[in-house]
Protein backbone atom coordinates (compact mmCIF):
# COMPACT_ATOMS: atom_id res chain seq x y z
CA UNK A 1 0.00 0.00 0.00
CA UNK A 2 1.30 3.47 -0.91
CA UNK A 3 0.85 6.06 1.80
CA UNK A 4 0.80 9.68 0.68
CA UNK A 5 1.27 12.69 2.91
CA UNK A 6 -1.56 15.17 2.96
CA UNK A 7 -0.68 18.80 2.45
CA UNK A 8 -0.54 20.70 5.72
CA UNK A 9 -2.46 23.90 6.21
CA UNK A 10 -1.01 27.22 7.29
CA UNK A 11 -1.80 28.53 10.75
CA UNK A 12 -1.76 32.19 11.74
CA UNK A 13 1.42 31.54 13.77
CA UNK A 14 3.10 30.15 10.65
CA UNK A 15 2.16 33.23 8.65
CA UNK A 16 3.52 35.52 11.37
CA UNK A 17 6.79 33.57 11.43
CA UNK A 18 7.13 33.75 7.64
CA UNK A 19 6.56 37.51 7.77
CA UNK A 20 9.19 37.94 10.50
CA UNK A 21 11.63 35.91 8.42
CA UNK A 22 10.90 38.00 5.32
CA UNK A 23 11.44 41.29 7.16
CA UNK A 24 14.74 40.16 8.72
CA UNK A 25 16.05 38.96 5.36
CA UNK A 26 15.07 42.24 3.69
CA UNK A 27 16.83 44.19 6.43
CA UNK A 28 19.96 42.07 6.06
CA UNK A 29 20.21 43.09 2.40
CA UNK A 30 19.36 46.76 2.93
CA UNK A 31 21.48 47.51 6.04
CA UNK A 32 19.87 50.76 7.34
CA UNK A 33 16.34 51.30 6.11
CA UNK A 34 12.95 52.72 7.18
CA UNK A 35 9.68 51.06 8.05
CA UNK A 36 8.14 52.64 4.95
CA UNK A 37 10.78 51.05 2.70
CA UNK A 38 10.11 47.65 4.24
CA UNK A 39 6.37 48.13 3.70
CA UNK A 40 6.92 48.89 0.03
CA UNK A 41 9.42 46.10 -0.63
CA UNK A 42 7.69 43.36 1.38
CA UNK A 43 4.15 43.97 0.16
CA UNK A 44 2.93 43.79 3.77
CA UNK A 45 0.70 46.54 5.10
CA UNK A 46 2.08 49.30 7.29
CA UNK A 47 0.50 48.09 10.52
CA UNK A 48 1.98 44.58 10.04
CA UNK A 49 5.45 46.03 9.50
CA UNK A 50 5.06 48.27 12.56
CA UNK A 51 4.06 45.32 14.72
CA UNK A 52 6.91 43.11 13.47
CA UNK A 53 9.55 45.82 13.95
CA UNK A 54 8.29 46.61 17.45
CA UNK A 55 8.50 42.92 18.28
CA UNK A 56 12.03 42.58 16.84
CA UNK A 57 13.16 45.68 18.76
CA UNK A 58 11.84 44.14 21.97
CA UNK A 59 13.90 41.01 21.19
CA UNK A 60 17.04 43.08 20.64
CA UNK A 61 17.61 41.95 17.05
CA UNK A 62 16.59 45.36 15.61
CA UNK A 63 17.68 48.82 16.76
CA UNK A 64 16.77 52.34 15.69
CA UNK A 65 19.59 54.44 14.23
CA UNK A 66 18.16 57.95 14.24
CA UNK A 67 16.64 60.10 11.52
CA UNK A 68 17.40 59.26 7.87
CA UNK A 69 16.43 61.02 4.63
CA UNK A 70 13.92 59.24 2.43
CA UNK A 71 12.30 59.87 -0.94
CA UNK A 72 11.00 63.34 -1.80
CA UNK A 73 12.85 64.81 1.17
CA UNK A 74 10.83 62.89 3.71
CA UNK A 75 12.59 61.98 6.92
CA UNK A 76 12.00 58.88 9.00
CA UNK A 77 13.53 56.81 11.77
CA UNK A 78 16.17 54.43 10.46
CA UNK A 79 16.34 50.83 11.65
CA UNK A 80 18.94 48.09 11.24
CA UNK A 81 19.70 44.59 12.44
CA UNK A 82 21.66 44.17 15.65
CA UNK A 83 23.46 40.89 14.88
CA UNK A 84 26.43 40.98 17.27
CA UNK A 85 24.66 39.49 20.33
CA UNK A 86 23.79 36.34 18.38
CA UNK A 87 26.80 34.15 17.64
CA UNK A 88 27.27 31.06 15.50
CA UNK A 89 30.13 28.55 15.64
CA UNK A 90 31.12 27.57 12.09
CA UNK A 91 33.20 24.42 11.53
CA UNK A 92 34.85 23.13 8.38
CA UNK A 93 36.06 19.54 8.46
CA UNK A 94 38.53 18.72 5.70
CA UNK A 95 40.72 15.69 5.14
CA UNK A 96 43.84 17.42 6.47
CA UNK A 97 42.49 20.11 8.78
CA UNK A 98 39.70 21.30 11.04
CA UNK A 99 38.82 25.00 11.11
CA UNK A 100 36.51 26.55 13.70
CA UNK A 101 35.36 30.17 13.61
CA UNK A 102 32.98 32.49 15.44
CA UNK A 103 30.41 34.48 13.43
CA UNK A 104 27.49 36.74 14.16
CA UNK A 105 24.04 36.48 12.61
CA UNK A 106 25.13 38.53 9.60
CA UNK A 107 28.02 36.19 8.78
CA UNK A 108 30.75 38.51 10.08
CA UNK A 109 33.77 36.59 11.38
CA UNK A 110 35.15 37.42 14.84
CA UNK A 111 37.84 34.79 15.36
CA UNK A 112 39.19 31.65 13.72
CA UNK A 113 41.46 28.75 14.55
CA UNK A 114 42.73 25.90 12.38
CA UNK A 115 44.52 22.70 13.32
CA UNK A 116 46.01 19.93 11.14
CA UNK A 117 44.66 16.39 11.36
CA UNK A 118 46.15 13.17 10.04
CA UNK A 119 44.73 9.83 9.01
CA UNK A 120 47.32 8.17 11.25
CA UNK A 121 45.69 9.76 14.32
CA UNK A 122 42.25 8.41 13.41
CA UNK A 123 38.83 10.01 13.15
CA UNK A 124 37.94 9.70 16.85
CA UNK A 125 40.95 11.70 18.00
CA UNK A 126 40.34 14.29 15.27
CA UNK A 127 36.71 14.63 16.37
CA UNK A 128 37.77 15.13 19.98
CA UNK A 129 40.12 17.89 18.89
CA UNK A 130 37.22 19.51 17.05
CA UNK A 131 35.22 19.51 20.28
CA UNK A 132 38.12 21.14 22.13
CA UNK A 133 38.23 23.94 19.56
CA UNK A 134 34.49 24.50 19.93
CA UNK A 135 34.82 24.77 23.72
CA UNK A 136 37.63 27.30 23.33
CA UNK A 137 35.64 29.35 20.82
CA UNK A 138 32.55 29.46 23.04
CA UNK A 139 34.69 30.48 26.04
CA UNK A 140 36.37 33.26 24.04
CA UNK A 141 33.07 34.90 23.05
CA UNK A 142 32.67 38.10 25.08
CA UNK A 143 29.50 39.63 23.58
CA UNK A 144 26.13 37.92 23.44
CA UNK A 145 25.75 34.16 23.32
CA UNK A 146 26.35 31.28 20.93
CA UNK A 147 22.94 30.08 19.73
CA UNK A 148 23.85 27.41 17.13
CA UNK A 149 26.62 25.40 15.50
CA UNK A 150 27.08 24.81 11.76
CA UNK A 151 29.33 22.05 10.41
CA UNK A 152 30.42 21.35 6.84
CA UNK A 153 32.11 18.15 5.76
CA UNK A 154 33.36 16.43 2.63
CA UNK A 155 30.99 13.89 1.15
CA UNK A 156 29.16 11.82 0.44
CA UNK A 157 27.24 13.25 3.42
CA UNK A 158 24.06 11.61 4.69
CA UNK A 159 22.70 14.96 5.80
CA UNK A 160 19.36 13.67 7.03
CA UNK A 161 21.22 11.26 9.34
CA UNK A 162 23.84 13.77 10.47
CA UNK A 163 26.86 11.73 9.42
CA UNK A 164 29.38 11.26 6.62
CA UNK A 165 28.74 8.31 4.32
CA UNK A 166 32.33 8.13 3.08
CA UNK A 167 35.40 10.34 3.35
CA UNK A 168 37.93 9.18 0.79
CA UNK A 169 41.55 9.29 2.00
CA UNK A 170 40.36 9.42 5.66
CA UNK A 171 38.23 6.42 6.71
CA UNK A 172 36.48 6.16 10.07
CA UNK A 173 34.30 9.27 9.96
CA UNK A 174 31.36 7.22 8.69
CA UNK A 175 31.15 5.64 12.17
CA UNK A 176 30.63 9.01 13.91
CA UNK A 177 27.30 10.82 14.03
CA UNK A 178 28.77 14.32 14.12
CA UNK A 179 25.46 16.15 14.46
CA UNK A 180 24.08 13.98 17.23
CA UNK A 181 27.27 14.01 19.32
CA UNK A 182 27.79 17.77 19.09
CA UNK A 183 24.16 18.44 20.03
CA UNK A 184 24.53 16.19 23.07
CA UNK A 185 27.87 17.63 24.20
CA UNK A 186 27.08 21.33 23.73
CA UNK A 187 23.28 21.45 24.18
CA UNK A 188 22.94 23.61 21.08
CA UNK A 189 21.16 23.10 17.75
CA UNK A 190 23.65 21.72 15.23
CA UNK A 191 23.25 21.95 11.46
CA UNK A 192 25.38 19.82 9.16
CA UNK A 193 25.91 20.29 5.45
CA UNK A 194 28.11 19.12 2.60
CA UNK A 195 30.99 21.58 2.16
CA UNK A 196 30.27 22.34 -1.50
CA UNK A 197 26.62 23.14 -0.77
CA UNK A 198 27.70 25.47 2.03
CA UNK A 199 30.19 27.14 -0.30
CA UNK A 200 27.44 27.64 -2.86
CA UNK A 201 25.20 29.22 -0.23
CA UNK A 202 28.01 31.56 0.84
CA UNK A 203 28.48 32.71 -2.74
CA UNK A 204 24.76 33.30 -3.09
CA UNK A 205 24.82 35.41 0.09
CA UNK A 206 27.98 37.41 -0.55
CA UNK A 207 28.54 37.14 -4.30
CA UNK A 208 29.14 40.35 -6.25
CA UNK A 209 26.25 39.63 -8.62
CA UNK A 210 23.61 39.70 -5.83
CA UNK A 211 21.74 36.99 -7.71
CA UNK A 212 18.12 36.51 -6.64
CA UNK A 213 16.91 33.91 -9.13
CA UNK A 214 18.36 31.26 -11.39
CA UNK A 215 20.66 28.26 -10.98
CA UNK A 216 24.18 28.60 -9.61
CA UNK A 217 26.65 25.75 -9.14
CA UNK A 218 29.66 26.05 -6.86
CA UNK A 219 32.33 23.43 -7.59
CA UNK A 220 34.54 22.52 -4.64
CA UNK A 221 37.60 21.04 -6.34
CA UNK A 222 40.06 20.27 -3.59
CA UNK A 223 41.15 17.06 -1.87
CA UNK A 224 37.84 15.68 -3.19
CA UNK A 225 35.36 17.08 -5.71
CA UNK A 226 31.80 18.12 -4.96
CA UNK A 227 29.19 20.59 -6.16
CA UNK A 228 26.65 22.79 -4.46
CA UNK A 229 23.55 23.55 -6.52
CA UNK A 230 21.46 26.60 -5.59
CA UNK A 231 18.11 27.16 -7.28
CA UNK A 232 16.42 30.53 -6.64
CA UNK A 233 18.29 30.88 -3.36
CA UNK A 234 17.57 27.36 -2.09
CA UNK A 235 20.16 24.58 -1.94
CA UNK A 236 19.14 21.50 -3.88
CA UNK A 237 19.92 18.52 -1.63
CA UNK A 238 18.13 15.47 -2.99
CA UNK A 239 16.23 12.86 -0.99
CA UNK A 240 19.14 11.96 1.34
CA UNK A 241 21.01 15.27 1.18
CA UNK A 242 23.62 13.84 -1.23
CA UNK A 243 22.81 15.76 -4.42
CA UNK A 244 25.87 17.28 -6.11
CA UNK A 245 28.28 14.46 -5.24
CA UNK A 246 29.93 14.84 -8.65
CA UNK A 247 33.29 13.55 -7.46
CA UNK A 248 31.82 10.05 -7.60
CA UNK A 249 30.33 10.46 -11.06
CA UNK A 250 32.12 8.05 -13.38
CA UNK A 251 33.79 9.44 -16.48
CA UNK A 252 35.42 6.10 -17.37
CA UNK A 253 33.65 2.83 -16.57
CA UNK A 254 36.93 0.99 -17.17
CA UNK A 255 38.93 3.40 -15.02
CA UNK A 256 40.62 2.81 -11.66
CA UNK A 257 38.48 1.65 -8.75
CA UNK A 258 37.43 4.32 -6.25
CA UNK A 259 36.94 3.87 -2.51
CA UNK A 260 33.20 4.32 -3.09
CA UNK A 261 33.13 1.09 -5.12
CA UNK A 262 32.66 2.78 -8.49
CA UNK A 263 35.24 2.96 -11.28
CA UNK A 264 36.64 6.01 -13.02
CA UNK A 265 35.22 8.54 -10.53
CA UNK A 266 35.83 12.18 -11.45
CA UNK A 267 37.81 12.98 -8.29
CA UNK A 268 40.40 10.31 -9.23
CA UNK A 269 41.36 12.55 -12.16
CA UNK A 270 40.94 16.16 -11.05
CA UNK A 271 41.11 16.47 -7.26
CA UNK A 272 44.20 18.11 -5.76
CA UNK A 273 44.92 14.75 -4.12
CA UNK A 274 45.09 13.13 -7.56
CA UNK A 275 47.16 16.03 -8.87
CA UNK A 276 49.79 15.57 -6.16
CA UNK A 277 49.90 11.84 -6.84
CA UNK A 278 50.63 12.60 -10.50
CA UNK A 279 53.42 15.02 -9.57
CA UNK A 280 54.78 13.18 -6.53
CA UNK A 281 58.33 13.06 -7.88
CA UNK A 282 58.50 16.77 -8.73
CA UNK A 283 56.24 18.44 -6.15
CA UNK A 284 55.45 17.49 -2.57
CA UNK A 285 52.91 20.27 -1.92
CA UNK A 286 50.26 22.28 -3.71
CA UNK A 287 52.13 25.47 -2.89
CA UNK A 288 55.03 24.15 -4.98
CA UNK A 289 52.69 23.25 -7.85
CA UNK A 290 51.00 26.66 -7.93
CA UNK A 291 54.38 28.42 -7.79
CA UNK A 292 55.57 26.40 -10.78
CA UNK A 293 52.55 27.04 -12.99
CA UNK A 294 52.55 30.77 -12.26
CA UNK A 295 56.25 31.05 -13.11
CA UNK A 296 56.42 28.73 -16.12
CA UNK A 297 54.46 28.41 -19.35
CA UNK A 298 55.41 24.78 -19.91
CA UNK A 299 56.60 21.86 -17.84
CA UNK A 300 55.26 18.86 -15.96
CA UNK A 301 53.29 20.92 -13.46
CA UNK A 302 51.59 22.99 -16.14
CA UNK A 303 50.62 19.93 -18.16
CA UNK A 304 49.39 18.02 -15.09
CA UNK A 305 47.22 20.95 -13.99
CA UNK A 306 45.90 21.47 -17.51
CA UNK A 307 45.00 17.77 -17.78
CA UNK A 308 43.24 17.78 -14.39
CA UNK A 309 41.35 20.94 -15.38
CA UNK A 310 40.33 19.26 -18.65
CA UNK A 311 38.88 16.31 -16.75
CA UNK A 312 37.02 18.67 -14.41
CA UNK A 313 35.58 20.54 -17.38
CA UNK A 314 34.54 17.28 -19.00
CA UNK A 315 32.71 16.28 -15.82
CA UNK A 316 31.00 19.67 -15.66
CA UNK A 317 29.61 19.18 -19.16
CA UNK A 318 27.35 16.50 -17.69
CA UNK A 319 26.30 18.81 -14.86
CA UNK A 320 25.52 21.63 -17.30
CA UNK A 321 23.34 19.36 -19.42
CA UNK A 322 21.55 18.15 -16.28
CA UNK A 323 20.94 21.43 -14.41
CA UNK A 324 21.37 24.16 -17.06
CA UNK A 325 22.96 26.67 -14.64
CA UNK A 326 23.40 30.41 -15.16
CA UNK A 327 26.73 30.44 -13.31
CA UNK A 328 29.46 28.01 -12.37
CA UNK A 329 31.97 29.04 -9.71
CA UNK A 330 35.23 27.11 -9.45
CA UNK A 331 36.41 27.02 -5.85
CA UNK A 332 38.42 25.30 -3.13
CA UNK A 333 42.13 24.45 -3.47
CA UNK A 334 42.15 23.97 -7.25
CA UNK A 335 40.95 27.56 -7.74
CA UNK A 336 44.50 28.67 -6.89
CA UNK A 337 45.53 27.40 -10.32
CA UNK A 338 43.90 30.60 -11.55
CA UNK A 339 43.62 31.35 -15.26
CA UNK A 340 44.99 27.95 -16.29
CA UNK A 341 42.08 26.23 -14.54
CA UNK A 342 39.45 28.72 -15.66
CA UNK A 343 40.51 28.90 -19.30
CA UNK A 344 40.88 25.13 -19.66
CA UNK A 345 37.47 24.42 -18.12
CA UNK A 346 35.89 27.15 -20.25
CA UNK A 347 37.40 25.73 -23.46
CA UNK A 348 36.13 22.22 -22.68
CA UNK A 349 32.64 23.54 -22.01
CA UNK A 350 32.70 25.55 -25.24
CA UNK A 351 33.73 22.43 -27.17
CA UNK A 352 31.29 19.92 -25.70
CA UNK A 353 28.20 21.95 -24.76
CA UNK A 354 25.73 23.33 -27.28
CA UNK A 355 26.66 26.94 -28.17
CA UNK A 356 23.16 28.17 -27.33
CA UNK A 357 23.77 26.89 -23.80
CA UNK A 358 27.46 27.64 -23.28
CA UNK A 359 27.16 31.22 -24.61
CA UNK A 360 24.69 32.03 -21.84
CA UNK A 361 26.75 30.42 -19.07
CA UNK A 362 29.15 32.35 -16.83
CA UNK A 363 32.18 30.49 -15.48
CA UNK A 364 34.27 32.22 -12.82
CA UNK A 365 36.86 31.56 -10.16
CA UNK A 366 35.87 31.84 -6.52
CA UNK A 367 37.20 34.90 -4.70
CA UNK A 368 40.36 34.09 -2.77
CA UNK A 369 39.69 36.51 0.10
CA UNK A 370 37.65 34.12 2.22
CA UNK A 371 37.11 30.44 2.90
CA UNK A 372 33.63 30.23 1.42
CA UNK A 373 32.96 26.76 2.77
CA UNK A 374 33.86 27.83 6.30
CA UNK A 375 31.66 30.91 6.00
CA UNK A 376 29.00 28.65 4.54
CA UNK A 377 29.04 26.51 7.67
CA UNK A 378 27.76 29.51 9.61
CA UNK A 379 25.27 30.48 6.91
CA UNK A 380 23.74 27.00 6.96
CA UNK A 381 22.90 27.57 10.64
CA UNK A 382 21.86 31.20 10.07
CA UNK A 383 19.44 30.19 7.31
CA UNK A 384 17.71 27.79 9.69
CA UNK A 385 17.55 30.48 12.38
CA UNK A 386 16.05 33.02 9.97
CA UNK A 387 13.40 30.49 8.95
CA UNK A 388 12.21 30.34 12.58
CA UNK A 389 13.33 33.60 14.20
CA UNK A 390 11.00 33.44 17.21
CA UNK A 391 12.56 30.13 18.32
CA UNK A 392 16.09 31.55 18.43
CA UNK A 393 16.00 35.35 18.69
CA UNK A 394 13.26 36.02 21.22
CA UNK A 395 15.34 36.57 24.36
CA UNK A 396 12.18 37.00 26.42
CA UNK A 397 11.21 33.33 26.04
Amino acid sequence: MIVTKTKRGTNLEDVQEMNRSLVIRLMRRRQVCSRAELTQESGLNQSTITNIINELISWGIVVETGVIDGKKGRRSIGIKLNCEPYKIIGIRLARKSITVALYDLEGIEYSKQQIPIDIADGSTRAFNRMKELIKEMISSNSVGQVIAIGVVTPGPLLRNEGRIGLMTYFPGWEKINIQEELMRDFDLPVYIEHDAKAGALAHWWFGNSHQEQGVMIYVAAGQGVGAGIVVDGKVFRGSLGMAGEIGHMSIDFKGPKCECGNRGCLELYCSTSALLQTLNKEHASLKSVWKAIHEEETGDAVEAVRQAAWFLGFGLVNIINTFNPDRIILGDEFAEAGALLHDTVRSVINEYVLPDVSNKLTVELAADDMDTMLVGSAIVAIESILDQPSSYLNQQT
